[in-house]
């Protein structure tokens, strides 16, 4: 169960100098096109601090072709982070903690955001059996310690976004995470972590395996949810297949199936995305959607994650496939 002191840093004088804790807390206009990324990685056993903000309002190969971007890899590791600004300029506060976020950000290029974020539900920890239906087997010394720790919020964000002097009011649903545990920075391999919303209605999260390499379905559940009218219930069975152009997830469809027995089909299409480094191991397929369900049209979040170590190694494969 997640606590409100999880909001706060969880390392310890012992702890391995390759300890992460990191905050996402993504957001949109679907209107305008414009996806937001506010993603924070802490490693305070080193004493460092990265932070991206990213604004994406297109497809494209290449990061520098989007609206904005602030990516800064070595500032100092803030003391908490349940109240900390960053000399790049962004804020966050945890009003109440875990459930409410105070996020601003003051950049450049009369770029900046005022935000606030309301849990829409109780975090879903992915390593409580109690909540997530598949934890109890997944954790063990084989289960990817930089999870050790984590869970998902699915927020209604309110506020004002500045985009190089254009104003745009934000009112969305979106999905963002809270990570900590020692992180190694090679030999990842390769997932989905996706969300789907419907309003407040209906939000569908999952984050599953993928071997972009060898096919296009998507692999093994890992842990996800679904929340319906403010109602969470774990996912029990997820599937689903996309098509690439490049390695650019293009659109594809997902089907699950959660503890209740009910089960939920989607489809969804590519509306802007790019390729996302915000620190130099990984790369991300970053991408945003136009969700289909049962009549309703929504949105939602495609990261693809990629490790320079599976590139590397299935590069003639992915290459050939794509």
């Amino acid at each position: 169960m997640i606590r409100a002191e999880d909001a706060d840093f969880h390392f310890t004088p012992d702890s391995h100098w390759q300890w992460v804790e990191t905050i996402a807390l993504p957001f949109c206009i679907p209107e305008a096109n414009i996806n937001v990324i506010v993603y924070v990685v802490a490693r305070p056993m080193l004493g460092v601090c990265m932070a991206d903000v990213t604004i994406l309002d297109r497809i494209s190969d290449l990061w520098e072709e989007q609206a904005y971007i602030d990516n800064q890899q070595h500032m100092p590791c803030p003391e908490k982070l349940s109240d900390f600004t960053l000399p790049n300029g962004l804020t966050v506060k945890a009003i109440d903690p875990i459930n409410h976020y105070r996020v601003e950000y003051q950049g450049i290029d009369d770029t900046w955001f005022k935000l606030d974020y309301h849990a829409l539900h109780t975090a879903y920890d992915i390593n409580d059996p109690a909540i997530d239906p598949l934890a109890a087997d997944r954790n063990g010394p084989a289960w990817d310690s930089s999870w050790s720790g984590h869970y998902e919020m699915t927020y209604r964000i309110t506020g004002e976004l500045v985009v190089r002097g254009q104003s745009y009011a934000v009112d969305c649903v979106e999905t963002g995470d809270r990570s900590w545990g020692p992180r190694p920075e090679r030999e990842n391999g390769a997932v989905i972590w996706w969300h789907v919303s419907f309003g407040e209605a209906l939000t569908c999260h999952m984050f599953v395996k993928h071997d972009i390499a060898a096919t296009n379905e998507f692999g093994a559940l890992i842990s996800g949810y679904i929340l319906e009218d403010g109602e969470l219930s774990g996912l029990v069975h997820a599937s689903g297949r996309q098509e690439y152009k490049g390695a650019m997830p293009m659109g594809g469809a997902v089907s699950v199936t959660d503890a209740r027995g009910k089960s939920f089909d989607f489809t969804y299409s590519t509306t802007n995305g790019c390729y996302w480094a915000p620190y130099p191991s990984n790369t991300y397929l970053q991408s945003s959607l136009r969700a289909a369900h049962k009549g309703l049209v929504g949105t939602g979040v495609q990261q693809l994650g990629l490790s320079r170590a599976y590139l590397t190694r299935h590069r003639d494969a992915i290459r050939a496939r794509y």
